[in-house]
């Protein structure tokens, strides 16, 4: 379970400011498990029946097996919070290319020609598959890149191309019956409130079974996590970090930086970043959220915020390391850097360290700091991870008055952009 550790916070809240948010946080989570008849859970596919759970793995698995059958790449393209998620998971778990599986390579979110291009070369000479991530009807990134890759892949396998093409989607979408008249392999996403834009659906499920991660082991994690945090007190640690949020926005913290370590976190970054931004911040409310990557945004985040000017809170994900992966700072006689007192320390402990320090600095400056705690990084940890983040994102957005199970549509932007370039407004 995830641990949260809340010292570090008050210099801004106190206890009874935290407690005080109790009748919020209780409303919001009785409102996302109504357990009721009629009424349909956030996320209520995680509860879903043996058969229905049964039927999705299998769909999942032979999907994957199809891929591993005919191609040494999966183009994975999409937007919005499934494909992010998508992409944060296997990032997540880095078994993407080894081991003999497929290459995993996301793509959909950017429009220049040069991208397409250096993704075509990728693919040259290389079979590949196609995996479209688009729960209700595409924007102008997705169906571009999605027109690409298909149109290079009907030019080199014919008729066979619909084989190689599987689309997640909502049952009632344009791309559902894009998939049905098209013969494209079909893997349905949840219709439940909340579900086709969670990053715990077959969108995510597919490529993780192609990268070679355990499907099961992945939702099993979820499901685990499903019941873990219903608790419906401040013993449950989304609780904790919900209503720490909840209660720094309250006492005019409007920022949230997300701090994690180690690059395979920076796709969960901007997933998260997402999440909150759509889930939470609608209408003036939540916090703005940003991912820093640390060491490396250390410094400067350390000179901006030790100033004490901007209204900020942090969050720092630390994740343990497997034992097996601990190796050593090398020797260097000459010690030319002058850091030769770190020689034959294992590199975690140097990571650790250098976060505590950074810890005692921003608190020393008096910037509160959430600190989360995972376990050693697999299937069953990762699909926790997304678990409680999209939980404790809800949680806050209806504490916040923000009802975070009606997607945002899209707005003024994208209206403009179809009128300039000749399509409807």
């Amino acid at each position: 379970m995830i641990t949260v550790e809340l010292s570090n916070i008050w210099s801004c809240v106190s206890l009874p400011n935290l407690l005080s948010s109790e009748k919020d946080l209780f409303d919001a989570h009785l409102r996302l498990r109504r357990n009721q008849p009629g009424f349909a859970d956030y996320l209520g596919w995680l509860g879903q029946n043996d058969a229905a759970v049964a039927r999705t793995i299998g769909a999942v698995e032979r999907a994957a097996d199809a891929v591993c059958r005919q191609a040494q790449v999966l183009v994975v393209t999409g937007l919005g919070e499934s494909w992010l998620g998508a992409r944060a998971a296997v990032r997540l778990l880095g078994r993407a290319g080894r081991d003999g599986h497929p290459e995993v390579l996301f793509t959909g979110e950017h429009m220049g020609s040069e991208d397409y291009l250096a993704l075509f070369d990728r693919l040259e000479g290389r079979d590949f598959c196609l995996h479209l991530i688009m729960p209700d009807r595409p924007e102008p990134e997705s169906a571009v890149a999605s027109r690409a890759v298909r149109w290079m892949m009907e030019r080199r396998y014919g008729k066979d191309a619909k084989n190689r093409i599987f689309v997640s989607a909502l049952p009632d979408s344009p791309m559902a019956v894009m998939a049905k008249e098209e013969g494209y392999t079909f893997l349905p996403m949840p219709t439940e409130p909340g579900g086709a834009v969670s990053a715990l659906t077959s969108a995510t499920l597919l490529p993780l079974a192609v990268s070679g991660v355990e499907p099961l082991s992945f939702w099993e994690g979820a499901v685990a996590a499903y019941g873990d945090y219903d608790l419906r007190a401040f013993e449950n640690p989304v609780w904790m970090y919900a209503g720490a949020r909840y209660a720094l926005a309250n006492r005019g913290r409007t920022a949230e930086l997300l701090l994690t370590a180690g690059g395979s976190f920076d796709a969960f970054g901007g997933w998260w970043q997402q999440s909150v931004l759509r889930r939470t911040c609608q209408a003036g409310m939540g916090t703005l959220p940003a991912h820093f990557s640390l060491p490396q945004s250390l410094d400067a985040l350390d000179g901006m915020l030790t100033g004490g000017r901007y209204p900020v809170f942090e969050t720092l994900l630390r994740t343990a390391a497997a034992p097996q992966q601990r190796l050593h700072v090398e020797m260097d006689w000459k010690d030319y850097d002058g850091l030769g007192y770190l020689a034959e320390k294992t590199l975690e402990e140097v990571a650790e360290r250098t976060l505590e320090a950074f810890v005692e600095s921003q608190a020393a400056a008096a910037v509160p700091v959430i600190q989360l705690e995972c376990e050693a990084m697999g299937p069953a940890q990762a699909g926790e991870l997304l678990y409680f983040f999209e939980l404790a994102n809800a949680i806050c957005a209806g504490a916040s008055g923000v009802d975070p199970l009606i997607p945002v549509r899209s707005g003024q932007a994208r209206a403009l952009t179809a009128q300039m370039l000749g399509g409807d407004s």
